[in-house]
């Protein structure tokens, strides 16, 4: 189990009320994953775009959106302008990699690992497209 001085950090960033606070430790996935803290700031989550054309944001091959574990853009390790289209198909990674760090499993093991950014491309009606490969690196 986490200890307290941990448990009152994370109470001090979420800012919850005495209420709230008691229903967030009374969920056991929150203890759980309190206990696995120190391990999302051993990893980071990259998506490295391998493909991209007719990008209005200007995603190049080589750029790297950057992710903490903690689900947190790493804005000084990212491009400058990140395009939303990006980012909503990377939520269910960043979901994926929490889940494998609170349950102790290993969250560099993604089996499926490429992304299409939101827009479908200039031949189907849309401007541009990017693609992107997902990975974990280890924080550094």
């Amino acid at each position: 189990m986490a200890d307290e001085a941990t448990l009152n950090a994370i109470r001090g960033v979420l800012g919850y009320t005495d209420a709230q606070w008691e229903t967030w430790k009374g969920n056991p996935r929150n203890l759980k994953i309190a206990d696995n803290l120190e391990n999302f700031q051993k990893h980071k989550l990259v998506a490295q775009v391998i493909r991209s054309h007719g990008c209005a944001a200007g995603h190049r091959v080589g750029d790297r959106v950057v992710f903490g574990a903690d689900g947190t853009l790493l804005c000084k390790e990212s491009p400058e302008r990140v395009c939303f289209g990006v980012l909503s198909p990377l939520n269910p990674y960043l979901l994926l990699v929490l889940d494998k760090i609170a349950n102790g499993e290993d969250p560099t093991q993604i089996a499926f690992n490429k992304i299409h950014c939101t827009d479908v491309g200039v031949d189907n009606g849309g401007w541009g497209e990017v693609v992107m490969e997902v990975r974990v690196e280890k924080a550094r």
